[in-house]
Formats: structure tokens, C-alpha cells, sequence
């Protein structure tokens, strides 16, 4: 078994952040990561925004607008989140983001600096391609030595007698063998929940595989109802399906495209009369949504998204105000003049909400510790940071900041506590791992994944009541019982069994819905992402956390006052 002072699981810039801060502590590092480094995860496919309060990017040289505040960035946050978020966590964020920014300039990183994002008081903010960040992390890492294993499904955490994490078991793809690495300390960096959605913004292995492996090994999860949806993502044709472009050129850019229901009502009059289309991210998601589940969708479960009552003046000339869009209509390597003749010929294109970004996750404090002796957490598998809402911008800077806290954190664990403790789960987690291959007649892993994104698509969708809960739950509890006991693979050759890595992604998908549904369930009342057709206000109850935590027979969920350490809601 291969010993590391830290493995870091997974690659995107998060984990690539973590593993070059432990790097330079001293570690050894191990990054491993389910597909390849720098070619898979929610970064390379991020537009780029990374917020930064003005007066901080001026103290670096750069272009800032000089009454902008660390404390009108934390202030926006926290309100955009409903003050459900952790201030702690916040304010982490906000003042550690300048010196990742400063890294990144120093290892030459194409930027540029935005005009006032969605939802900030003030134009905050620089801009990095995922593609480009991607490329100069991994660079990084590489450059200082960092170690990688790629291709490798990490499905359990291995812990010592007493419940201290002391490596990672997993599948290498490639081989089809169950191996085992070891390590004094762990850090998680595995992205979101949001795969587990089939109209989502994010890749295809965000499935929640760090959030079961930390509740399984005694963690807890914060927020789990908690999911942003991006409004306005294509729906059709299936090739663009979940593309976020309509956005981009629409109401993301502050163009005054309108969103129609099949009558042609604009329909977010209902809702936010002043702002409309230019409402809050969450507003659009729950109005579009709700339109469909009320029989007045467009043909494919969507609604209308045009432009047609616009000059073809603004749309010829949009790549000048778009730091994004190119003047021949690229935008993240697509190439989108189609869809731009069609809308130039007063077509509508149908739209609705995709699955965009997991803001619950691993609770944590500020320096990644999770509460587990050795498992530590950064970026989008972390929660508590946003709280009921997360603005533009905000998960580059909590993935830069969090990656970096959690690296140095799990550096500094692993050379104080070196261990050589004897794993207590190895044998049991093994068995798990391989029990699929050893069947050839039970539940088709694949038919089980569309199980799980149709019970997630009706019960955790932006518009959420009691008996859409509770039937998500009774259908989970069925899927548990029949289906993940008896997952079987179509064929015994180990290399690449797609069927086999499909059945670990259904193992932990089972434990992500369940805690988020146990969270929605429990949170009777509208709140931010978390939207009750059943109570559309929010409670004037004190705000709490909801929290998961595995006990030995059951998954628990419970409530928590929010501190206000920092700023009041009343203030």
C-alpha cells in the first residue's frame, strides 16, 4: 500500500489549490482523481468569475474600484444568502482571496477584470477562463512535485480503530483492481451533487462521492437542500442540452430578453414586477419552474426564453459588452451561431432551470477541519459558506481560498500526527467495492441512475412541496432496499466495466438524495434555493442550520442556530 503525507481526491481547482499549498508546506502529495487531471470536473467548465472586494485587487496593483470594501463583500454575501451562511466561512473567503489572486498572477494566469456581477453592490471581481485555470494550477502542481493517480474511483475512506481517516479504497479504472493508498491525512475536493440531475451546467461525475465517503466516516453535512439552479439553460436540441448560453446572452448580461410561457405571458410579473427577468437567480428558477408544473411549459418541459422584441442591433453588437462571447459567436468552445440565427430570425428558444451548483455540502470551519481526525474539505464539496443562496463569482474565490486552507491544514496534521495505524474498514470497504462484479443477474446499474435523476428531478426540483418529498423519500427507501443490495454487472471483464463504475456512483447517490430530501423535508418553509410551492414565505423562526449526521442505525437531521458573529440580519 502506497503511504503519502496527504491525498488530495480529486483535480479540479480546489484540489489542484490544496495539493500545491501542502505541497509547499513539505508534504508529500497524492492528488487522485476520478477521470483525468485537468481534462474532467466543474472547473475547466466555470465561466471564470472569482470575486474580490475593489479596494483588495488595488492593494495588489491591479484595477479595483477603490470604495469597495472587504466589508461590503462580505455584507452582499451574506445577504445573497439569506445571513444562512457561516460567517466565519465568509469572511475566510473574503479576506484570503487576494493572496490566491496574487499566486495567480505571479504564475502569469490570462485575466481579466469584470464589470459589476449579478447581485454585488459593487464591480468586483476578476475573470479566468476554467479552461486557463485549470491549465496553470495543474502546472502548479506538477512543478512542485505533486503526485497523480488518475482515472481512480476513491469509494471509501479508510479509518483506524478510532475512527481516525487514514487513507483512501477505490477502483483504478483502468485496471479494474481494488486498491488501497494511505495517507495521515485526506482532503476532499470531489465538487457537487449536481450529476445526479440530467438537465445540469456541471459534468458527468459530480455525483456526490466525497459527501458519502465524509458521512460515512462520521462527518456531517450542512444544507443538503440547499442546490442553486441556473435559469434559462437549453433544453433543446439534446447535443446543447443544459448549456447555460441563453443565460449568458439574456439575463446573466443584463440584455432584456423576456421569458414567456406557452400563452406568451410574461410570466415573471407574477413574481418580481420591478426587476423581472433581471431578478434573482433562485426567483427566475422557482417562476420558470413553476410555470411548468402548472401546464403552461413550452413542448419539452421548459418555457420560452426571446429576444424578438429587440433591434438585431443589440445581439450584433453584444460580443463588445461580453467577456465571454466572441464576435463569431465562440463561447466555451462551442460554437453557437445556430442558436444565434435562429433567436436573429424571432424564434424563441425553450429554457428552463438546470442543476447548476451544490451549495450544501461537508460541514466545515475555516481552516477545512471537518471534525473527523484527518479528513479535511475545500471548495463545492464543502457547505455552509453561502448559505441559502450563492452569488456570481463567489465559488471561484471559495474554491482558491477553501483549496488553499484545507492544504495547508492537512499539511500541518500529517507531519505533527505521522501514523502507521492498521486500517480497521479495509477488508469491509473492499467487499462493498466489489460485491457488483461478483453478480451477472440483479439491478442494472444504468436503470438505477435513471431511477435516482427522476427521483431527484420531481422531488428536489426548484419548485418543492411535502407530497413531492415525501414521495422522493418512499422511492428512495424502495431503491435502497431492492435496487443497491442487488446491483450487478452485465459482464465480468474488470478494465473500464462501465456497469461497475456505475453501481459505485448509485452506492453514493443513495446517501447524498437521502440527506438532501431528510433537509428539504425538514424545511417547511421557503428559504432561498430551497422553495416550498406548499409555504412560499420564509418562517419568522431564528435561523438555523440543518445538518446531517450518520448515526450507527439511521441518518439523523437536526437544527442549529446561525451565530451571528459578524453582522445581524437586522442591521
Amino acid at each position: 500500500m502506497q503511504a503519502f503525507d496527504v491525498i488530495v481526491i480529486g483535480s479540479g481547482a480546489a484540489g489542484l489549490t490544496a495539493a500545491w499549498h501542502a505541497r509547499a508546506e513539505g508534504a508529500s502529495v497524492l492528488v487522485v482523481n476520478k477521470g483525468m487531471a485537468g481534462r474532467t470536473g466543474a472547473t475547466i467548465t466555470t465561466g471564470g468569475g472569482i470575486s474580490i472586494a475593489g479596494q483588495t485587487l488595488r492593494a495588489l496593483g491591479l484595477p479595483g474600484d477603490p470604495d469597495d470594501s472587504e466589508e461590503d463583500f462580505l455584507v452582499d454575501t451574506l445577504r445573497a444568502g439569506q445571513f444562512l451562511g457561516d460567517q466565519s466561512l465568509v469572511q475566510s473567503m473574503v479576506t484570503g482571496i487576494g493572496a490566491e489572486i496574487a499566486r495567480l498572477v505571479a504564475l502569469k494566469t490570462p485575466m481579466r477584470f469584470m464589470k459589476r456581477a449579478p447581485g454585488h453592490s459593487s464591480g468586483r471581481g476578476v475573470h479566468i477562463s476554467g479552461p486557463d485555470i485549470q491549465r496553470i494550477q495543474l502546472q502548479a502542481a506538477v512543478g512542485a512535485g505533486v503526485r497523480f493517480l488518475e482515472n481512480f474511483q476513491s469509494s471509501g475512506l479508510l479509518q483506524d480503530r478510532e475512527g481516525r481517516v487514514v487513507g483512501v479504497t477505490g477502483l483504478d479504472r483502468t485496471t479494474g483492481e481494488v486498491k488501497s493508498s494511505a495517507a495521515n491525512a485526506i482532503v476532499l475536493a470531489t465538487g457537487g451533487t449536481t450529476s445526479n440531475w440530467s438537465l445540469r451546467t456541471a459534468p458527468e461525475e459530480l455525483t456526490g462521492d466525497g459527501h458519502a465517503m465524509a458521512l460515512q466516516a462520521g462527518a456531517e453535512l450542512i444544507e443538503m437542500e440547499m442546490l442553486q439552479f441556473l435559469p434559462c439553460c437549453l433544453v433543446a436540441p439534446e447535443m446543447w442540452r443544459g448549456l447555460q448560453f441563453p443565460w449568458i446572452l439574456g439575463p446573466q448580461s443584463g440584455i432584456r430578453a423576456w421569458l414567456l410561457n406557452k400563452y406568451g405571458e410574461r410570466f415573471m410579473a407574477r413574481w418580481d414586477p420591478e426587476r423581472m427577468e433581471l431578478s434573482t437567480r433562485d426567483m427566475v428558477a422557482f417562476a420558470s419552474a413553476n410555470e411548468v408544473v402548472e401546464g403552461r411549459g413550452s413542448p419539452n418541459g421548459g418555457v420560452y426564453l426571446s429576444w424578438a422584441h429587440l433591434p438585431r442591433d443589440i445581439l450584433d453588437n453584444y460580443f463588445r459588452i461580453s467577456s465571454s462571447v466572441s464576435a463569431d459567436w465562440r463561447w466555451e468552445g462551442f460554437d453557437m451561431t445556430p442558436l444565434v440565427e435562429r433567436i436573429r430570425a424571432g424564434h424563441a428558444i425553450e429554457v428552463a432551470p438546470a442543476a447548476h451548483f451544490s451549495i450544501g455540502g461537508i460541514r466545515i470551519n475555516d481552516a477545512g477541519e471537518t471534525g473527523v481526525p484527518g479528513l479535511f474539505v475545500g471548495g463545492e464539496t464543502a457547505g455552509g459558506l453561502h448559505g441559502g443562496n450563492r452569488l456570481s463569482g463567489n465559488a471561484g474565490a471559495q474554491v482558491l481560498v477553501q483549496g488553499k486552507n484545507a492544504g495547508i491544514a492537512a499539511a500541518r496534521f500529517a507531519q505533527q500526527n505521522a501514523t502507521h495505524a492498521q486500517p480497521g474498514n479495509d477488508a469491509e470497504l473492499k467487499d462493498r467495492i466489489l460485491a457488483p462484479l461478483t453478480r451477472r443477474d440483479g439491478a442494472a446499474p444504468s436503470e438505477t441512475k435513471q431511477r435516482l435523476t427522476r427521483l431527484a428531478e420531481r422531488s428536489l426540483s426548484p419548485v418543492r412541496e411535502a407530497v413531492s418529498i415525501k414521495a422522493g423519500l418512499d422511492e428512495l427507501a424502495d431503491i435502497v432496499a431492492n435496487d443497491i443490495p442487488h446491483l450487478s454487472t452485465r459482464q465480468s471483464e474488470r478494465p473500464w466495466n462501465r456497469d461497475w463504475t456505475d453501481a459505485l456512483e448509485c452506492q453514493a447517490a443513495v446517501h447524498v438524495l437521502h440527506a438532501a430530501l431528510i433537509s428539504a423535508e425538514a424545511r417547511t418553509s421557503s428559504l432561498g434555493a430551497h422553495r416550498r410551492r406548499d409555504q412560499p414565505t420564509t418562517s419568522d423562526a431564528p435561523l438555523s442550520h440543518g445538518l446531517v449526521r450518520r448515526a450507527p442505525d439511521l441518518v439523523q437531521h437536526r437544527f442549529e442556530p446561525v451565530a451571528f458573529s459578524l453582522v445581524s440580519p437586522a442591521a
